[in-house]
């Protein structure tokens, strides 16, 4: 069964570098760390949070949102044959897959800055900032939920701030997963997953942990028929150098196996390793080394309530060479740019990974990755949009983009009148995370 788990770029002017004392006190930020002020242009706006978004009636957890921002057009389109005025605002991997591809485009929006968490959340990030650190392993201590580092002094902070994700107690998502050719032939496959925070990201009530678990995952898939029945149950530790453990249900042979450990830098059979899927990075930190590069106002996918319509075919979204652009909204934004280099004696297709991450949430928004040879090799786009009756912020699909081949591999849409999005704290019990669970559901 296949198990999935989840050269040098110089930047100009557009990328701050950052020095210990990148946080003058005369600048103010957010309770998250991020500068509350927009830029000197005014096309990013200062930080707005849920100003003006009302949760319509009869909203059901999953329920997919309306666009509140419906009404706005297009400001321009950024595509092959203009992408050198916009590259010192865009990622090299944006700027090769324009180039690359004459038919996909980037429709560029007003900007807007709309994050709220509950105030939980920001008490949590209070706490830790005041107690969280890296002990000689570079594991995280003293962490009590939130964000760590919400003024990360280096790389390792800040990649930590990316490996400790917030979606509430529990989430369940539905997913659907191709993989596309060159020719545009596909590939589909669906499944349900069940996750369950057992952490400090765990915010309120908590569980018994003794084992020091950070999450457990269960999946399960329903199509194509020829998969349809397995599932898997995946268990991750606070101890970074702890390896997950893994069972797997293997339906034509109606048992649970342990399944063997699955090295973070396995190719899977789309365009993204085991430890990229998901979450942008999901290996031990220890497997490389850090920097943190600095700040870059940069285009990116954002509120994407619209990407996936209902009822639309495979053929609607995934075109040859690439996805569909014409649903998907961009916006400019600060993010943080972060650089892995892979250890020494790490054997992964990677030399080096470049990730950018939104100032205001922390989650992945485009990420470029390196060759062997140093090349670069493949992009990535994290498509999300802002859930304003819960106030968390979903990955509502994500791509990897082959820039060599075309070959690309999304995660997403398939979208029908009883798909649901992500539904957070729904009340996962322990008892579903368990080998006897994985078993049930394969009868």
């Amino acid at each position: 069964m296949r198990v999935r788990v989840a050269f040098l770029i110089v930047f100009s002017v557009a990328v701050t570098a950052f020095r210990p004392s990148a946080f003058p006190e005369e600048v103010k930020y957010t309770r998250f760390g991020a500068e509350a002020a927009g830029n000197a242009t005014g096309e990013i706006p200062p930080f707005e949070g849920n100003k003006g978004l009302k949760c319509p009636a009869g909203y059901k957890k999953g329920d997919y949102l309306p666009n509140p921002y419906r009404d706005e057009k297009v400001l321009f389109v950024i595509s092959a044959a203009n992408v050198d005025k916009y590259k010192n605002r865009l990622s090299p991997g944006q700027v090769a897959r324009l180039k690359r591809n004459p038919n996909h485009f980037m429709k560029v929006y007003p900007s807007h800055r709309n994050f709220q968490h509950p105030e939980i959340y920001y008490q949590a990030i209070e706490k830790s900032s005041k107690t969280s650190y890296l002990d000689e392993h570079n594991v995280l201590r003293g962490f009590q939920g939130g964000i760590p580092f919400p003024h990360p002094r280096n790389g390792l902070e800040a990649i930590w701030n990316v490996k400790k994700p917030w979606a509430g107690n529990d989430l369940i998502t539905n997913d659907c997963r191709r993989v596309v050719s060159p020719s545009g032939k596909i590939r589909k496959s669906k499944w349900t997953t069940k996750i369950m925070a057992f952490d400090e990201t765990r915010l309120g009530d908590k569980v018994p942990n003794p084992a020091g678990v950070s999450g457990k995952v269960l999946t399960y898939y329903s199509y194509p028929p020829d998969r349809e029945g397995e599932a898997a149950l995946v268990i991750g530790y606070v101890d970074d150098n702890k390896e997950k453990d893994v069972w797997a249900y293997i339906p034509t042979l109606h048992r649970v196996r342990r399944a063997p450990t699955v090295d973070g830098g396995t190719q899977l059979d789309g365009e993204s390793t085991v430890d990229e899927t998901g979450f942008d990075f999901a290996d031990a930190v220890n497997e490389w080394h850090w920097r943190l590069v600095g700040k870059k106002e940069m285009y990116i996918p954002a509120n994407n309530y619209e990407m996936w319509r209902l009822g639309a075919t495979d053929k609607e979204e995934c075109l040859p060479g690439d996805i569909n652009p014409t649903r998907i909204r961009y916006e400019l934004h600060r993010v943080w740019v972060v650089e892995g280099t892979a250890a020494k004696g790490r054997k992964h297709p990677y030399s080096k990974r470049v990730s950018y991450y939104d100032e205001d949430h922390w989650q992945p928004v485009v990420a470029d990755r390196y060759d062997r040879r140093g090349n670069l090799w493949r992009m990535a786009e994290y498509y999300q949009c802002y859930n304003y009756c819960t106030m968390r912020r979903y990955v509502i699909g994500y791509l990897y983009l082959n820039l060599e081949s075309g070959r690309y591999e999304v995660f997403g849409g398939c979208r029908d009148k009883d798909t649901k999005t992500n539904a957070t704290d729904v009340g996962l019990k322990d008892s579903e995370f368990s080998v006897q669970a994985l078993r049930r559901l394969g009868r």
